[in-house]
């Protein structure tokens, strides 16, 4: 009875093994890039500024906030977030230009004390930012990308891509089988905790797309943080921009 579980349990493995190898990442993401309105539409998107609102988890308070980001991929970005905390306004942003990055956060109009892996985390944003529009994971020499094990997400069964290189931490992306749509991204991140910062387990679901310019972007966007919601974002606008003045990514003091 012994060998006939090790046997199955060998089976198991191999098949699950076998299902990834037979995918093709780069016909996964080619076929994503598609359903997301193709790739001169996601290319358009790297330069762009949106605007979003929605609630988070902070300090053990659920807050409402607003926010503005702006980014000209793969190496400027600004994100700027303000809510009120124990009625007191917050305000925060991030910027980073090429390997500078610039972060602040004011409570009250007061500085609040930000460790220095925080910038390393606008770096990891930015770079996730640039594989979720899906076009420069096709680069070989920028992007690795590798199969891994099917898995469902909110009852869908998806496709599941590794992501590593040009510096972003591995990054999970899951593919809708049927829509072959990015629906959730995967990473360790960072978030405040009770003694510091703390490492977690980062799930972003994607969901409502929406048709901005050509590209058919999430407009829902829904973060957990060790399997508990840290916020939800509704994305309120897309604007694709030819170009973004040098000032707004200004990491001057």
């Amino acid at each position: 009875m012994r060998k006939i579980l090790l046997a199955i349990g060998v089976l198991v493995v191999v098949c699950a093994r076998s299902d990834a190898q037979d995918v093709k990442p780069a016909d996964v993401v080619k076929k994503a890039i598609e359903a997301h309105g193709g790739a001169a539409a996601l290319d358009k998107a790297k330069i762009a500024r949106t605007t979003a609102k929605g609630t988070m988890n902070l300090s053990g308070q659920k807050i409402d906030y607003a926010t503005t980001a702006v980014h000209a991929l793969p190496d400027k970005y600004k994100l700027e977030t303000t809510g009120e905390l124990a009625k007191l306004k917050l305000v925060t942003s991030q910027v980073l230009n090429g390997k500078k990055t610039k972060i602040r956060a004011t409570l009250a109009g007061a500085d609040q004390p930000l460790p220095d892996k925080a910038k390393d985390e606008t770096i990891q944003a930015a770079l996730v930012q640039e594989a979720s529009l899906l076009t420069p994971l096709l680069d070989g020499k920028k992007f690795t990308l590798k199969a891994d094990k099917d898995a469902e997400v909110n009852g869908s069964p998806t496709t599941v891509l590794v992501v590593t290189g040009n510096g972003l931490k591995e990054l999970k992306l899951f593919f809708d089988k049927k829509s072959n749509l990015l629906v959730k991204m995967q990473r360790k991140g960072l978030a405040p905790g009770t003694a510091g910062v703390v490492e977690v387990d980062e799930e972003t679901f994607l969901s409502d797309v929406k048709k901005f310019d050509a590209a058919l972007l999430p407009s829902k966007v829904v973060v957990t943080h060790d399997k508990k919601e840290f916020l939800t974002m509704a994305v309120t606008e897309w604007k694709f921009l030819d170009k973004v003045e040098a000032t707004e990514f200004s990491v001057d003091d």
